[in-house]
């Protein structure tokens, strides 16, 4: 009887993924070769602190897109002496819609694939069970973390189509990570990247960025991507003051909304985003990424989670599989 994998020997990794694969890994970079400029609202030596009046909500229907992606088990794939980095992941993305003051959970899709690197496939669908199906997919990296990098990429653009699905007239579309497109109807889309790791400022701006008041913005500034040409207005914001010991930069995120908006409508959205967001924050009790994991996004990701399985299940039958192909190989 033909094996499920085709010509390549399967392999699974024993240590849990939390740990990593044993095989040392170098931090590889995603620096994207961006343009940026700080005069769009104003000159760089009238850059000072904005803090808007009133936190109503910025547009009728506020829509959180947001993803979460898991590697349930890492492979080995050999296929005559090359051997080829693999992984079994899963990813959902998922939609929390605020309305008329009540929040609701809206669209939610789930994901599974069996990825291999080096730009090799399976050759079919991998059934763990009669509703657990892994879909092949293949990645060019022949990297050890290839695999994971693939999944993240693909949950990123998964989030993308369901934000561009929601992005309707009237509707404010909240992305959680940085905007990858345009909306071409009526609504507006905006990223919220929550973990600061590019600031793109300029070293003379970081002192006013770290003592930036709670409720309060910097001015907008512009970025665009070289290659694609895509270009977005952004700007940093603080949503609670940092609590005693803690960094300079606790409470600060980035938001960004594609530059076809015009600067008047993308400095009407960042203030009313700037009054109206802290609303959305956990107390530090309730979430330990408080105050940048707001209520909707945090909600949203622990429903995601329970759509996604139980992970150590999944793992036990991956493993078991396995085990049953390597034994009749």
């Amino acid at each position: 009887m033909p094996s499920i994998f085709g010509d390549y020997r399967v392999r699974i990794d024993p240590w849990e993924v939390d740990y990593g694969d044993q095989t040392p890994l170098a931090a590889a970079s995603d620096q994207l070769d961006e343009q940026v400029d700080h005069e769009i609202e104003v000159t760089d030596s009238e850059w000072q602190a904005i803090t808007p009046s009133g936190d109503a909500v910025p547009h009728e229907r506020v829509v959180f897109v947001d993803g979460v992606r898991r590697l349930e088990a890492r492979v080995h794939a050999r296929q005559g002496e090359h051997l080829i980095y693999g992984g079994f992941g899963s990813f959902a993305v998922g939609a929390a819609e605020v309305e008329n003051s009540s929040a609701t959970f809206g669209p939610l899709r789930v994901f599974r694939t069996a990825v291999l690197g080096s730009g090799e496939r399976l050759p079919g669908p991998v059934r763990i069970r009669s509703n657990l199906v892994y879909q092949p997919e293949s990645t060019p990296n022949a990297e050890v973390d290839g695999p994971l990098r693939h999944i993240q990429k693909s949950m990123r653009l998964a989030e993308a189509t369901l934000a561009r699905d929601l992005c309707g007239e009237g509707t404010l579309t909240i992305v959680d990570g940085p905007l990858s497109f345009e909306p071409e109807r009526r609504g507006v889309a905006l990223g919220y990247i929550k973990r600061v790791h590019e600031l793109y400022l300029p070293a003379k701006f970081i002192p006013f960025l770290a003592t930036l008041p709670a409720g309060s913005r910097t001015p907008l500034f512009g970025i665009q991507t070289a290659k694609s040409g895509f270009a977005r207005y952004s700007w940093f914001q603080r949503l609670a003051e940092p609590g005693p010991g803690a960094t300079e930069m606790h409470g600060i995120v980035r938001l960004e909304v594609a530059a076809n908006l015009g600067v008047g409508a993308a400095r009407q959205l960042a203030n009313a985003a700037t009054a109206w967001l802290p609303r959305t924050a956990p107390k530090r009790a309730r979430d330990p990424r408080s105050p940048q994991n707001l209520l909707p996004i945090g909600a949203l990701e622990q429903k995601l989670r329970v759509a996604l399985g139980d992970a150590r299940l999944f793992r036990r039958w991956i493993e078991s599989l396995v085990a049953k192909e390597a034994s009749s190989g």
